[in-house]
């Protein structure tokens, strides 16, 4: 593998750059999964015994019913370890669904939208990496013609010439660092964390240690992104590029090197090195959207709503104010039973011309009701001295 790689040597700074560090990365991911995963290796010691707890303890807690596990849980607990199992045991497995995943599917996918735009224009844009090393090595010869036609002033900056050389060669080490350095860090990034990834994976089996799963496919994620908008970055900034590169061709062949071209070509440069920095930031921050179960943060932030206004609902009699309650009820219906007779005891007192007024005895009084508790002592008063 290494042999094949030293043989880019000679392709160009860019063509060099990234070809050898995709087939040093694809190795050194490779080799770093075969050690974590093989037989003899502590990891795969401690995955066995990690394993062989979880199944343990799950089958204790639905024989048991504790924690909440239920029966119906078991396929996708099965479905999980079965998961976790064939990513750290197959290489082929583990290369497809993550390695190739994150390394191959942005340039694909890259390719896919930019289709249109390269068939319309042609020329760097139809091939971006042919079309870096061919931007950059016109960058690079321009810088130097300028500076052989500044003279020994180039250093100094005081002519146009001058000028126009120190920006080409400012902006030749731009367009390397935001183009081919960029995606050889992406690279280098998805090949470290897919060598061990086995162990991010292995975590995910613990809740505690979830998190750590989860900040390593966030990590996994925003290193993939980086090359999906680099290369469209890429593309796009060729094809606007072009017409100030064929410029710039045609003036060193016929000797007539204009100032304001190599700024303006510069000045593309600089504006898409920015731009490329931007969605940088762009591709870290939709990576940290991902999230596994729960509720987002800012649900889990936002303050818990208004509690509905409680109505006061009397307090329920306890059991003893319920027997006195039922105690006057029936004293009450007793002397109901005996008022016509306590009526007639009263005519005929009446008519016997008594001069102190017979006193009304108590049982006159109106039979007390389950709710009189409950009413004001004032509203009781007024409704005894209204029957009196």
């Amino acid at each position: 593998m290494s042999g094949a790689c030293s043989s880019l040597v000679n392709d160009g700074v860019i063509r060099g750059v990234l070809g050898a560090v995709d087939c040093q990365t694809r190795a050194f991911a490779e080799a770093g999964y075969a050690s974590l995963t093989s037989s003899s290796s502590t990891f795969q010691v401690a995955l066995t015994a990690l394993l062989t707890i979880y199944v343990a303890l799950v089958g204790f807690r639905m024989l048991f019913a504790q924690g909440g596990v239920r029966l119906s849980d078991a396929p996708g607990i099965a479905l999980k370890v079965g998961a976790i199992l064939a990513l750290v045991t197959s290489w082929s497995t583990f290369q497809t669904l993550v390695f190739d995943l994150a390394s191959k599917a942005p340039s694909e996918i890259a390719g896919l939208v930019a289709a249109p735009l390269q068939a319309s224009t042609g020329g760097l844009a139809a091939d971006p990496v042919g079309g870096l090393q061919a931007a950059y090595d016109q960058l690079t010869q321009s810088a130097t013609a300028f500076g052989k036609m500044a003279g020994p002033n180039a250093q100094s900056y005081s002519s146009p010439a001058a000028a126009a050389a120190g920006a080409l060669s400012a902006a030749s080490g731009v367009l390397f660092m935001t183009t081919a350095g960029v995606i050889a860090a992406a690279t280098l990034a998805i090949g470290v964390l897919t060598a061990v990834g086995p162990v991010f994976i292995a975590l995910f089996l613990i809740p505690a240690t979830r998190g750590l799963f989860v900040g390593w496919v966030r990590a996994l994620a925003a290193a993939a992104l980086v090359p999906l908008l680099g290369w469209l970055t890429i593309i796009l900034m060729l094809s606007v590029l072009e017409p100030w590169l064929v410029n710039l061709a045609q003036q060193r062949q016929s000797a007539t090197l204009d100032p304001q071209t190599a700024m303006s070509a510069a000045s593309l440069v600089f504006v898409f090195g920015a731009g490329q920095a931007a969605l940088l930031l762009a591709a870290s921050t939709v990576a940290f959207g991902f999230r596994i179960g729960g509720r987002p943060a800012a649900e889990r932030a936002a303050p818990a709503p208004a509690p509905a206004p409680i109505i006061a609902v009397p307090e329920v009699a306890s059991r003893t104010q319920q027997l006195a309650f039922d105690l006057q009820r029936d004293q009450a219906r007793a002397a109901a039973r005996l008022h016509p007779l306590h009526l007639a005891v009263s005519t005929s007192t009446a008519a016997a011309g008594s001069a102190a007024p017979a006193s009304r005895p108590d049982y006159w009084e109106r039979p007390a009701r389950l709710g009189d508790t409950y009413r004001r002592p004032a509203a009781a008063a007024r409704r005894t001295g209204s029957r009196a």
